[in-house]
Parts: structure tokens; C-alpha cells; sequence
């Protein structure tokens, strides 16, 4: 297993379950990596391995099978930025994280607020798994400046001992709007950046790569910068702090880069939720 920020372990798989393991296949033009690309189904994936622990979410696997894994009680990754171009999977990359949350831990371990530019591609989420969700919201509206002032709070309540409890994933998909908020909101927001994963509360961003480029002074107050495919290698090599990343040899929607230790870590999505 690989875990952010690194924690390297044999992966131990169920012997007495039969499951669909990932398939492999090389799928043509993809200059990355020279060894075969995973097909997997996300729950048939998570089936095979032993339990993981509680608060442990699932980004997806490795071109050696090996399950990245994201350990919400370790706070040492930071807040998780993930860019790319239009498209590319970003949400699907949140959603994988989401499912394999939900799948595997009941509704008082794990809760979401989830601000969106487009709440209608997460609806289906919302209207199944609602329990799992504190606020849903369009990210214009006066309830996303709630969402974020309220976990803002509930970080400042668990520094004085105070209402503890879940982990919390705020989610905000798209961020051409938060810059433009009140400047209160604006502040708690970079300040949930930096001390929320100190307290189980954890903001996930899904930042396009021309608003990216934009906002280069928040793109650097993330510690965990998650990159998909870019046409403008140069700009993802900035933003991600791989020198030399050849982000636009990227599998559109189904591989990711992330920085662990010093190196560039490949991983790829399932086909399947």
C-alpha cells in the first residue's frame, strides 16, 4: 500500500472471497509509463483487500497494483488540491475517494460538505447517500459561505476540546467563485487550508488549470497538489513542484500524479464505481 504521504506496505488480499482482481491492459499512445494500465471496478477492488481501517479513503491504484491510500486521521498531507484541464476527471478522482469512504465506514465516522458549480452531477450521490452529506450546495449562493464558516467553527471548537467527532471532507468543485466571496469567508477558508486536517476536517478542491494559473498564491497554500492531465506541461510542472512532469502524456480521466517524498507517484482510476 501507498499512502499519503508515503507509507509503503505489501498489500494482503482476502483468500476466502472470490473477486474480480484488476485486469490489465496497455492501452495504445500512452508514453507515461511502459508497464500496463489497471482496469478495475472500485467495490470489486476494495472486496479484495483485507478491511481498511476507518477513516481510510481510496484514490485509486498503481501501475503495480498497490492501493493509494489516504488516511484521514494523519493530518501530515494538508489540504488536497487537485487540477487539471476540462474533463479530465477530477470529479470522478473525488468521487472514488467518496465511494470507497462510504463504502466502508457508517454515517458517524465520515461527513461531507460539498459546494458546487454543478450540483445536479453530484445529485445522484447526494439523494442515495444523504445521511453522509452536512451541506450541499451551489457555490454562489449565501449557503456555501455558511458551509465554510461552519467548519471553519467546528475547527476552532475541537482546538478547545470541543465537539469532536467524524471526519469531515469539504469539498468545493470549481473555485472561480471563492475569491470573490466576503472577505470573512475568504479568511476562514484559508484558514481551514491550514489547521483543519490538524482536526479531521479536510478541504478538497477541484481547481481547473486555467483558474489555476490564476490563482497561483492559493494553489501554494495546498501541501498536496494532485495533477491530471495538462496540455501546458510547463504550467503543471509549476503548480505540482515535479520538475519535468509530462503532464500531457496523461490518460485523460483515468491517471493522476501526485508528489510523494521527492518523486512523482503515477495512479490510476476505476472504470468502475
Amino acid at each position: 500500500m501507498i499512502s499519503l504521504p508515503i507509507v509503503d506496505i505489501p498489500v494482503n488480499q482476502k483468500e476466502a472471497i472470490e473477486v474480480d482482481l484488476p485486469q490489465w491492459s496497455s492501452p495504445k499512445g500512452n508514453p507515461s509509463s511502459s508497464k500496463p494500465i489497471p482496469e478495475y471496478g472500485l467495490r470489486n477492488y476494495l472486496n479484495s483487500l483485507l478491511p481498511l481501517p476507518l477513516r481510510t479513503g481510496f484514490l485509486g491504484v498503481d501501475s503495480d497494483e498497490n492501493p493509494l491510500l489516504f488516511d484521514l486521521m494523519d493530518p501530515r498531507p494538508g489540504s488536497i488540491l487537485i487540477i487539471s484541464d476540462p474533463e479530465a476527471g477530477k470529479m470522478r478522482l473525488v468521487k472514488t475517494l467518496m465511494y470507497s469512504l462510504i463504502l466502508t465506514n457508517p454515517v458517524y465516522e465520515i461527513q461531507f460538505s460539498l459546494i458546487s458549480a454543478r450540483t445536479s452531477l453530484w445529485k445522484f450521490e447526494y439523494d442515495r447517500y444523504k445521511n453522509y452529506f452536512s451541506h450541499f450546495t451551489n457555490n454562489y449562493d449565501h449557503p456555501a459561505g455558511k458551509a465554510i464558516l461552519d467548519e471553519a467553527d467546528r475547527v476552532e471548537s475541537r482546538q478547545h476540546g470541543r465537539n469532536e467527532g467524524e471526519c469531515r471532507l469539504i469539498i468545493l468543485d470549481g473555485f472561480d467563485t471563492l475569491p470573490y466571496m466576503d472577505f470573512d469567508v475568504r479568511l476562514n477558508f484559508e484558514w481551514l487550508l491550514e489547521e483543519g486536517p490538524f482536526y479531521e476536517i479536510w478541504p478538497i478542491v477541484i481547481m481547473d488549470s486555467r483558474t489555476a494559473a490564476e490563482q497561483k498564491k492559493w494553489v501554494e497554500k495546498f501541501k498536496t497538489r494532485i495533477i491530471g492531465k495538462m496540455k501546458d506541461h510547463r504550467l503543471a510542472s509549476t503548480l505540482s513542484n515535479l520538475s519535468g512532469l509530462n503532464s500531457n502524456t496523461l490518460i485523460n480521466g483515468k491517471e493522476f500524479v501526485v508528489q510523494i517524498g521527492q518523486r512523482e507517484h503515477h495512479f490510476y482510476l476505476p472504470d468502475s464505481i
